[in-house]
């Protein structure tokens, strides 16, 4: 099969691996990109394939929770350049923005007075600006999040009690992490088998004695990369965010637990 140089530069481009190791692992997928991934992490070439989208956006990200932890807003703002992102005109409007969602959740940004605010900056500024994504949320537990200093990428963390100390910890680690799952429970099992099937490519010549336990070691340590409860604590890696929760104290003894989490990076769908 003839593989095209697009094919090349995209699995180079989500892989990090050489254009010859791309070129034979796109051969022998018969151009399948994902299957390709696989064969060069089965090989060694690549440690995982880590997929996160590049900045196709210039803005900033803006998260609003209230002081009772029980309601969240978070948007997203684009325009052309980081400029235009920086300037005081632009900050100011997605504050606005940001108070118009949490108020009113996302069909507000569609409201012809919001809409005249975002055409009346932008042209004033001289450069198109679009409101991107819009969430509210809401819990009986309680809402922490994180906001990073560059506005470009934040999190928001649900845990089962209040804790804003826990939750900003959290929410932190997410940021840092982006882990795609909360714990082992929430990986599809197509998922499953299909990293157990590169596992066993990768132990094919270890005894057979043997190949079972090795297997299981992988998947423990890949479960470090998936899983926000088995990922090293971002504070203490001897620890992971798991046992660093079992040691945090709630008021009423009861146990702290992560109900879900969001993370956004500036550009990403």
């Amino acid at each position: 099969m003839k593989i095209q140089p697009r094919q090349v530069k995209e699995l180079r481009e989500k892989t990090g691996a050489g254009i010859l190791a791309c070129k034979k692992a796109l051969q022998k997928s018969e151009g399948d990109i994902e299957g390709a991934i696989d064969i060069l992490r089965a090989d060694g070439v690549t440690k995982a394939a880590k997929r996160e989208n590049k900045e196709t956006r210039e803005g900033v990200i803006r998260l609003k929770i209230d002081a009772a932890g029980k309601k969240a807003a978070l948007l997203e703002l684009n325009c052309e350049t980081d400029f235009v992102a920086r300037t005081d005109d632009f900050l100011k409007l997605a504050d606005e923005l940001l108070e118009t969602v949490f108020t009113g959740g996302r069909e507000s940004l569609e409201l012809e007075e919001t809409s005249g605010r975002v055409i009346s900056v932008a042209a004033r500024i001289g450069e198109k600006i679009t409101p991107g994504r819009a969430l509210t949320r809401e819990s009986d537990g309680f809402i922490g999040g994180y906001l990073h200093h560059n506005c470009r990428v934040a999190a928001l963390v649900e845990l089962s009690i209040e804790s804003p100390t826990v939750a900003r910890e959290i929410a932190m680690q997410v940021v840092a992490s982006n882990p795609p799952y909360l714990s082992e429970a929430d990986i599809p099992e197509e998922e499953k088998e299909r990293e157990f099937e590169i596992f066993r490519q990768q132990v094919k010549d270890k005894p057979e004695a043997i190949r079972e336990k090795i297997i299981i070691g992988k998947w423990r340590k890949r479960l470090t990369e998936l899983c926000l409860l088995n990922l090293p604590f971002l504070h203490d890696d001897k620890i992971s965010v798991g046992e660093y929760l079992k040691k945090q104290a709630a008021p009423t003894g009861e146990p702290i637990e992560i109900k879900g989490f969001v993370r956004w990076r500036l550009g990403e769908e």
